[in-house]
């Protein structure tokens, strides 16, 4: 930057509030203001090291201390801001400042930099808790002489700041791909003003350079692909109503129904109860959350865009495995497209579809953690272990099964490492443990065999055959058969046969064991899926492992059948994929699953179901009549997560023999005992036998109402209700009154009447029921042996019924939220620190004092006293100076200059005679005599390359002193003598008037 002299008066300096940072955007901003011209060279380049605001050398200036330099850029950009902002803006820019450093705040908090957290928080309060000082400056600017719109081509476009953010927070987290981007300093990614006309047009070419740049990676590229193809195959699957069938129950309207599901004691499914809900709920709700509170949205992220994750993920997980980007696309495509995958999308199995998506990252965050990357007898980083506990905890609360998978080859790896079992067992017991207690109480009710089922419903086990399972095939809708992926088998066996890199392969293959074994388990009582993807994933990891390289090596063998083999490998290896790809999006995706409308019940029902009565359905289900299934539904339906609670709750053994006579036909009057469960519908399924129809026609109590699509409907002829009043035996039959309820609470007015009365509830008798009588509590009591009933007086009054969670139970939930963002924070990489200049570390020094006395000048005394105690106590004699050296300055230790303020500058300081510069025009040069140069000094040419030889770098030899002048000189031009008397020798005792070293004037150092 340069600037006019007088423009530099005018314009009063630099702010002296600013003393190191922002002092340059402060200037310019007031010159723009001002109305002076200012001009762009945009082919110009500087390179800035930005060792201050990089932390790579120490702030000294006035009133800063050592350790915050990036408090002092904060408050340098806080105060350059609010002085210089006009007036009507300034309210929003205070607001953005605010938000921005409590954004920030938190990114430094994510990024393991506490220190850079507390700066902005430090940076802010200082400035704002001194608004004298922004008022003042504000004063000392005045009004603009220019038009705001002139200043606003200055200012970054809108999005700017965002975007580049968001590349600061990519590079400093994942690191940048691109090496031809150049790296912004700590201050760039602010759009700069500049070039406009022809020169915007190369900033556009350059705008359409990057695209092509993005284009040319085969990551995104691929995901676009995979993307276009699982949308042509899901051609079914989009539109309106919700996706249902298969395993998959239709999501809840919102994500707040889904947290509530998650985060309530007592859940209303069935005959209610107070099971552990799953913890998945949880994370679908996140992610709705995310989405605005879309559930549907959600779950169509998870299955529909299952297969172009699943793709991606594995191409970026593989990066560390082979160099070759067309192996990594192949990997990618085929195991995006194995049968687990496509059959999960087809049966809805969100559980297998979030491990597809997750699986190719939890690998390669289980290798770093093992430290199986590195040579032998490298532990594994922390952080690595902490980002595979939470891959590992994410996967468990949708596919219990991969804990034992990671069980098994977490003691293999402790097998291998048995040499360190100390530290590696600590890991071990971190990665295997947090699952358990972040998941917990849920993870505890899966030991000990619990852990082979998987998130949804059940439907039904795999019918893969042993062929299939060979073959990475779990059977069922969605699937190919195991041929299809065969050449995977053979190109994994074949790798086998490869001499280089046998620890990663037989590693892969020890997986896909391990994967096979969990297979044929869970292939009789479950679906396969989860661990055929285990198997699926090793397999293509030995496969590429071993054709890294195949096409040399085997170009270099004499032609025999090892070409031959080799061919029809690869030719397998990739047809049968294709096929199957072909075959999916010909055929589509949609199996049981498909879009529909959510409620399951008529809609006539759904509607009275969310009256004051609150009644209930049950609906029937039996493919023979020596085995009906039932469900109790509430409301327009089952939900997602219904099917879990059910199962965890136990089911009621009451409702059970209910059913039972019903369906039996017992003859009874069976319209009071389903009355008791507040059900007031009864609904057939289609493909039900009709034995059973028959049966319900035949029951005293209960009257068809229609008949569609296969489904029969029936009424109970009774009035029934959630909450009833009845007499002290409990009889829900005669006399029961009926009180007005909600799903869970209770909040009505009920009459008097007479002693021995009971408040009856359809609902199970838990410890968390509570019910008071105008604010007087109610005694609690069991009523039939199961529902929850409260002992009425007399009198009426204010009745208030609900549900309280347990402390436990609360308590839990904030201690396993707080350990869940612990978690994150420690998985997540910390902030790179890319060290492109050429400084040296400079260690750390202390605070300066506050009475302005620079930290280097009181380091600088401290060495000039020791050096003179040094002296007199040898009893040395000062060196005398020769008659044609520099005369030395008093023998007083003077105070080495710093860093000063700018109210301290004034005009003496530049005065000829006096101070430091008057040396310069007085007997200095007096009685010197005139240079004499040899003729052709200037003519003979170098003798070598200094910087070819490295004799004049003075970056690679002794540390470059701009000050030494005795020093050894490059042989050459220069070899003649000066008589100006420099040459002299380095006395330490004697001070000299730039500081010792390598100081400069200012006391910086070089």
């Amino acid at each position: 930057m340069l600037i006019r002299r007088d423009v530099f008066e005018q314009l009063g300096g630099f702010d002296r509030r600013l003393p190191l940072m922002r002092d340059d955007v402060d200037l310019c901003w007031r010159a723009h203001a001002a109305g002076h011209r200012v001009l762009v060279a945009p082919e110009a380049v500087v390179r800035h090291a930005e060792a201050a605001s990089r932390e790579r050398r120490a702030v000294d200036c006035a009133g800063r201390t050592t350790a915050s330099p990036h408090k002092v850029d904060k408050a340098g950009a806080v105060y350059t801001l609010l002085v210089n902002t006009r007036t009507a803006a300034l309210p929003w820019v205070l607001l953005r400042l605010v938000l921005g450093t409590l954004l920030r705040t938190v990114a430094y908090l994510v990024g393991k930099v506490p220190g850079q957290a507390l700066d902005e928080i430090r940076g802010l309060m200082g400035t704002l808790l001194r608004p004298e000082r922004i008022i003042a400056g504000r004063g000392r600017r005045g009004r603009p002489q220019i038009d705001k719109g002139e200043l606003r081509a200055l200012f970054p476009p809108p999005g700017a700041t965002v975007r580049a953010t968001v590349e600061q927070v990519a590079s400093n987290v994942v690191g940048r791909a691109d090496p031809e981007v150049s790296s912004a300093g700590r201050h760039g990614g602010a759009v700069e003003s500049g070039p406009g006309g022809e020169d915007a047009d190369f900033l556009e070419v350059e705008q359409f350079a990057r695209l092509k740049r993005i284009a040319r990676k085969p990551g995104p590229v691929l995901f676009l692909v995979l993307l276009l193809v699982s949308l042509a195959a899901c051609r079914g699957l989009l539109g309106g109503g919700a996706l249902a069938g298969g395993a998959l129950l239709p999501a809840p309207a919102d994500s707040s129904e889904l947290w509530s599901r998650y985060l309530d004691a007592w859940h209303p499914v069935g005959a209610g109860g107070t099971p552990s809900a799953p913890p998945y709920l949880a994370l679908v709700a996140m992610l709705a959350s995310l989405l605005f509170g879309s559930t549907g949205l959600a779950v169509t992220v998870l299955l529909v865009g299952s297969v172009p994750l699943a793709g991606f993920s594995a191409y970026f997980a593989s990066r560390p495995l082979v160099e070759s980007r067309l192996l990594r696309a192949w990997a990618a495509v085929v195991y995006a497209f194995l049968p687990a995958t496509t059959g999960a999308l087809a049966g809805g199995r969100i559980g297998t579809s979030v491990l597809a998506v997750l699986l190719p990252l939890l690998a390669r965050a289980g290798i770093a953690a093992g430290g199986l990357a590195r040579p032998s007898g490298t532990r594994g980083s922390w952080r690595a272990t902490w980002a595979y506990a939470l891959l590992l905890t994410i996967t468990t609360a949708f596919t219990p099964i991969v804990w034992p998978v990671a069980l098994v080859l977490g003691l293999a790896v402790l097998v291998v490492r048995r040499g360190d079992i100390v530290a590696h067992g600590l890991r071990f017991l971190a990665q295997l443990g947090t699952p358990l207690l972040m998941l917990a109480p849920w993870s505890l009710t899966l030991l000990p065999f619990g852990f082979f089922q998987q998130a949804g419903l059940e439907y039904g086990p795999s019918a893969a055959s042993a062929l299939d399972l060979l073959g990475a095939g779990p059977g069922g809708p969605g699937t190919v058969h195991g041929l299809m992926l065969i050449g995977i088998v053979l190109a994994a066996l074949a790798a086998l046969l490869r001499s280089e890199r046998q620890s990663g392969i037989r590693g892969a293959w020890a997986v896909a064991l391990v994967g096979l074994v969990f297979a044929a388990l869970s292939n009789a009582s479950t679906w396969a899926g989860p661990a055929t993807l285990v198997y699926g994933i090793a397999l293509l990891t030995a496969a590429v492992l071993g054709a890294d390289g195949a096409r040399a090596r085997v170009a270099e063998q004499s032609f025999g059948w090892r070409q031959p083999v080799a061919a029809l490998i690869a030719f397998a290896s990739a047809a049968g994929p294709l096929l199957a790809v072909a075959g999916w999006m010909i055929r589509g995706a949609d199996g049981p699953l498909e879009r529909r409308d959510p409620v399951q019940v008529p809609a006539f029902v759904a509607e009275e179901s969310s009256t004051r009565d609150q009644a209930r359905t049950l609906v029937l289900d039996s493919d023979s009549t020596g085995h009906v299934g039932y469900v109790l539904v509430r409301g327009s339906g089952a939900r997602m997560g219904d099917a879990e609670l059910a199962a965890a709750d136990g089911g009621n053994t009451r409702l059970d023999k209910v059913v039972a006579n019903l369906v039996a036909g017992s003859g009874a009057d069976q319209a009071g005992q389903l009355g008791g469960f507040a059900v007031r519908y009864v609904l057939v399924h289609q493909g039900a036998p009709r034995e059973v129809s028959r049966v319900l026609d035949a029951t005293p109590g209960l009257s068809r109402l229609s008949q569609q699509k296969g489904s029969a409907l029936w009424r109970v002829d009774q009035e029934v209700s959630r909450a009833a009043i009845v007499t002290a035996q409990g009889s829900g039959t005669g006399t029961a009154q009926p009180v007005a309820a909600g799903p869970v609470e209770i909040h009505t007015t009920i009459q008097g009447g007479q002693d021995g009365r009971v408040l009856r509830l359809a609902d199970s008798a838990a410890p968390g029921w509570t019910a008071t009588l105008d604010g007087k509590p109610l005694e609690r009591t069991t009523v039939d042996g199961w529902a929850q009933g409260f002992r009425l007086p007399a009198s009426g009054g204010k009745l208030d019924v609900t549900f309280d969670d347990p402390v436990a139970h609360t308590a839990w939930l904030w201690a396993q939220g707080a350990l869940a963002v612990v978690l994150v924070v420690l998985a997540l990489p910390g902030r790179r620190r890319d060290i492109d200049d050429d400084l040296p570390e400079e260690q750390p020094l202390p605070a300066q004092a506050a009475d302005g006395e620079g930290r280097r000048a009181r380091r600088l005394r401290a060495q000039a006293e020791a050096e003179a105690e040094q002296a007199q106590e040898a009893g040395q004699e000062p060196v005398p100076a020769e008659p044609d050296a520099v005369p030395p300055p008093p023998q007083e230790v003077p105070a080495v200059p710093h860093q000063q303020t700018y109210d301290d500058w004034d005009t003496t300081a530049y005065q000829g005679a006096g101070g430091e510069y008057a040396g310069y025009g007085g007997e200095q040069y007096q009685n010197t005599q005139p240079q004499q140069y040899p003729a052709g000094a200037y003519d003979q040419s170098y003798q070598a390359d200094p910087y070819q030889s490295g004799q004049a770098d003075p970056y690679q030899g002794a540390q470059y002193d701009p000050y030494g002048y005795g020093g050894p000189t490059t042989p050459g031009a220069y070899e003649q003598p000066y008589p100006q008397g420099y040459e002299e020798p380095y006395d330490p005792a004697q001070h000299h008037p730039h500081g010792i070293g390598s100081e400069r004037p200012d006391g910086s150092q070089q």
